[in-house]
C-alpha cells in the first residue's frame, strides 16, 4: 500500500512537471511584449535565383533573394504589416534564408520597425532544450537529478558574476583560481552532501588541479613558450598566458572531478561492506575502477577538443593549408591543453585512491584499536 501511495505521488509530480513544462514552452513563444527590439512573424516568403557568386577558389555558389512580408508582435507598430528583401546564398554562410513562420528580430526599435532582420527568435527552442533536459533529468535521476540542475545554476551564476565583477583580463588567473574552488565545492558539495567521500573528492581534484599546473609551467620554464600568436581573439591582450593557464585550469576540473568521485564512492562503499579491508586491497580495487574510466575520459577529452577544431580545419583546408601545417602552426594549445588535462586524469587515480583511504580508513582503524584496548581493559578488570 505505501508503495503504490508512493508511485500515485510521483506520477503526480510528473504530471505537475509536464504541464509546467509545456506553459514555459507557451510562454516564451507568446513573449514579443517583453522585448524592447521589434518583433515579427513572417506570413510571406517568395525566393527566387538572382544569380551565381564565384568563390575565391573558382567554386560557384547560387545566390537567392527573398520577398519577406511579416506583421509585427510587439511595440508601437503592434499588428502593422512590414516588407523587405533578403539576399542569401545556398550556404547561408553569410546570411541566412528565412520561411514562413518564423519569429525574427528586426533592426529597429520599440517605435521604429526598422528595414531589415538581425536574426531570428530563438528563445522557444532553448526553452524547449532546457526545460526537457531538466524534466527527463527529474524523471530518469530523482531527487539527484533536481540537485544536478541546483548545481548548474550555481555554476553559471557564479561564472557570470565572477567575470562581471573581473572587468578585465588583469587579474583572469587569480579569478579563475578562485572560481575553480568554488565550482568543486558546488557541485561536489551539491551532488554528494557533506560525507567524508565528498571532501576527499574535493581534495584530490584540488591537489590533482595544482600538480598539473606546476607540471605544465615547469615544463614551459625548461623549454621554448608556446605560440600565443594562433589563439583566438588574444591580438590585443597583453597576459595570453595566464588567459592559457585560466583555460587549463576550469576545462580539466570537469574530467578530474569525474575520476575522484567516482573512485572515492566505490572505495568507500567497499570499506563501508567491508571493514577490514587492508590498504593493499583497497588500492588495487581503486586502481581496477581507475583502469575503466581512466581510457574513456581521455577519449571525451580527445572529442570534445576535436570537434572544436572542426570549422577552424576545414576553413584552411578550404584554402589549400595542408592538414600537417594546422597541426604544426595553428593547433598546438589546444593540444597542450589537451595533453596536459589527460596528465590530470591519469594522476587523479592514485591521488584519489591515496586520499580515500587515509580519510575513511585511518579513522576507522584507530576506532577500531581503541575499542580493541578498552575491551581488553575491560577484560583485565
Amino acid at each position: 500500500m505505501l508503495e503504490f501511495v508512493k508511485q500515485s505521488k510521483k506520477r503526480k509530480l510528473y504530471c505537475i512537471l509536464g504541464i509546467l513544462y509545456l506553459l514555459c514552452i507557451i510562454f516564451v513563444a507568446n513573449d514579443a511584449w517583453l522585448y524592447s527590439t521589434p518583433i515579427a512573424k513572417l506570413t510571406k516568403v517568395e525566393t527566387s535565383v538572382s544569380g551565381e557568386e564565384t568563390g575565391t577558389r573558382g567554386t560557384k555558389e547560387k545566390k537567392y533573394k527573398q520577398n519577406i512580408q511579416g506583421v509585427i508582435l510587439n511595440g508601437e507598430n503592434k499588428g502593422k504589416t512590414i516588407s523587405f528583401t533578403n539576399e542569401c546564398t545556398y550556404t547561408g554562410m553569410m546570411k541566412q534564408p528565412y520561411h514562413k513562420g518564423d519569429k525574427v528580430l528586426l533592426n529597429g526599435t520599440s517605435k521604429r520597425m526598422g528595414s531589415g532582420i538581425r536574426g531570428l527568435k530563438r528563445d522557444t527552442e532553448l526553452m524547449i532544450l532546457i526545460g526537457f533536459l531538466m524534466f527527463i533529468l527529474i524523471i530518469v535521476a530523482g531527487r539527484q537529478g533536481a540537485l544536478t540542475i541546483l548545481t548548474v545554476i550555481f555554476n553559471v551564476a557564479v561564472f557570470a558574476i565572477g567575470f562581471w565583477k573581473a572587468g578585465d583580463t588583469s587579474n583572469v588567473l587569480e579569478m579563475c583560481s578562485r572560481l575553480v574552488i568554488l565550482f568543486a565545492v558546488i557541485t561536489l558539495v551539491g551532488l554528494n552532501g557533506i560525507h567524508k567521500k565528498t571532501w576527499a573528492a574535493l581534495f584530490t581534484t584540488l591537489i590533482v588541479l595544482v600538480m598539473i599546473m606546476g607540471i605544465f609551467d615547469v615544463v614551459i620554464h625548461h623549454a621554448e613558450d608556446l605560440d600565443y600568436s594562433t589563439m583566438e581573439y588574444l591580438g590585443s591582450i597583453e597576459n595570453p598566458d595566464e588567459i592559457f593557464h585560466a583555460e587549463i585550469l576550469i576545462s580539466g576540473l570537469g574530467a578530474i572531478m569525474d575520476v575522484a568521485v567516482a573512485i572515492a564512492a566505490s572505495l568507500s562503499e567497499i570499506v563501508e561492506k567491508k571493514s577490514e579491508v587492508i590498504f593493499l586491497e583497497l588500492f588495487k580495487s581503486g586502481r581496477e575502477i581507475g583502469y575503466d574510466i581512466m581510457g574513456t575520459m581521455i577519449n571525451v577529452l580527445l572529442f570534445v577538443f576535436g570537434c572544436g577544431l572542426i570549422p577552424m580545419c576545414l576553413i584552411r583546408m578550404n584554402n589549400d593549408v595542408s592538414l600537417i601545417t594546422i597541426i604544426k602552426l595553428h593547433i598546438p594549445c589546444e593540444l597542450c591543453r589537451f595533453l596536459v588535462e589527460s596528465i590530470g586524469i591519469v594522476l587523479a587515480i592514485p591521488i584519489s585512491i591515496l586520499v580515500t583511504s587515509v580519510m575513511i580508513k585511518v579513522p576507522r582503524m584507530f576506532r577500531r584499536q581503541k575499542k580493541a584496548r578498552k575491551v581488553q581493559g575491560e577484560r583485565k578488570c
